[in-house]
């Protein structure tokens, strides 16, 4: 059962509120709202309205995701940073969700495996409700934070699970199966790479982790000092071009919006794309590379050639429709991209002017293309938009 009602104090209804009386500083009582604080303040309502009696947040959409461990602490750690200015949520909801992450985490450090028939993303997971029990929680979770990092560490494909700096996913993490035999990779990807990468750099983990997934980020950037072979080459293929954009997965290859495309000698690659570049530049950042390194700021002129917040660029056109498939993702990664490089510009006003013109009378947002990606969501595609926001709101980004 989700919340009937909503009674936290927000600065949009302050704002009608006191234009309406003719408030001192309203000039009319037509005095328009920020439409970013007002994109804001009603996602932020619509996602507190669907937050459970247990705590959790829970997809009525997509039934492996119905148990919540996944969805909740995504959603926490947007929804916690909306400022009280914007939207002021009661102390208990908040605390209602730490509860909820508490009692789903296992002795382990890990979330996401409760339902031994469905595993709910145990890495994303894990790694984001280390990210929010680390800002949000209490003195007594201490011992739950260190074995949640712990976890998250021994998950990197490393020599401690048989893998060798040669093979493609050395450095990466991926989904998190819980049967994987010592020497073999499940699910391997950018994006899990990336979220884990920020959560133990949290705790103030640099080293050597962070080292070793330097490696699978240069394969996934086809950085000319890699010289491991690119997945889908042929033997004596020439190296990819390097563009300084990324694409998702070395190993699991499938996860490459696209597919693969071959140049004009026949060659063949997987492409650089807008959501993969973002991430990839986040995950170099999130392991330690600074931020006038060649790396990032090849990433940087990448997304800077590649700028339309539209469409995913850089896949190609095809069918599947990956382009569109993930378009609040994209406005996602690609704010808090900006929001790190300290980025300027119109881009702002752009992303306001496409999520105003999406979002639905409650409040929330949906893709009807993304069910692939989960997009057609509300919970999710509005818990995106929330995280977009944050970024547009910000005055000014530092870089690093």
């Amino acid at each position: 059962m989700k919340r009937s009602a909503r009674t936290a104090p927000t600065l949009v209804a302050a704002l009608l509120l006191g234009a309406a009386a003719g408030a001192p500083g309203c000039t009319s009582p037509d005095a328009p709202v920020d439409e970013k604080v007002r994109l804001l303040e009603s996602a932020a309502s619509y996602l507190w309205s669907q937050q459970g009696e247990d705590g959790g947040w829970h997809s009525a959409t997509h039934g492996l995701l119905r148990g919540g461990e996944t969805w909740t602490p995504f959603v926490a750690h947007y929804l916690f940073q909306v400022p009280d200015s914007v939207y002021s949520d009661p102390p208990e909801w908040r605390e209602h969700a730490l509860v909820f992450l508490r009692e789903h985490i296992t002795e382990n450090g890990v979330l996401g495996i409760s339902d031994p028939t469905v595993l709910e993303y145990p890495n994303y997971a894990t790694a984001y409700g280390l990210r929010v029990l680390a800002r949000w929680g209490a003195p007594s979770d201490s011992l739950r934070i260190q074995r949640m990092t712990e976890y998250l560490l021994e998950q990197q494909y490393d020599e401690d699970r048989g893998i060798e700096s040669s093979h493609p996913a050395y450095g990466a993490w991926g989904f998190g199966e819980t049967s994987l035999a010592n020497g073999h990779v499940g699910h391997i990807d950018l994006s899990h790479t990336r979220r884990v990468l920020e959560a133990v750099g949290t705790m103030g983990v640099f080293e050597p982790q962070t080292t070793k997934s330097q490696w699978f980020l240069g394969m996934l950037q086809k950085h000319p000092k890699d010289l491991r072979p690119q997945p889908g080459a042929r033997s004596g293929d020439p190296r990819p071009r390097y563009d300084g954009g990324f694409y998702a997965s070395t190993v699991t290859v499938g996860l490459n919006k696209g597919g693969p495309v071959s140049d004009s000698l026949g060659n063949t690659f997987y492409p650089s794309y807008a959501t993969t570049t973002c991430d990839g530049l986040l995950a170099l950042l999130a392991a330690g590379v600074p931020a006038e390194d060649e790396r990032v700021q090849s990433a940087a002129r990448w997304l800077q050639d590649h700028g339309d917040l539209s469409v995913i660029e850089g896949i190609p056109p095809n069918p599947s429709q990956w382009e569109h498939i993930m378009f609040y993702y994209h406005l996602l990664v690609r704010s808090e991209a900006y929001g790190a490089l300290g980025v300027d510009g119109d881009w702002k006003k752009k992303v306001v002017d496409l999520l105003a013109e999406r979002q639905r009378p409650d409040g929330s947002f949906s893709n009807p293309l993304g069910a692939p990606n989960k997009e057609d969501d509300p919970i999710l595609a509005t818990a995106m938009v929330v995280g977009t926001l944050l970024n547009v709101l910000q005055e000014k980004s530092s870089p690093g």
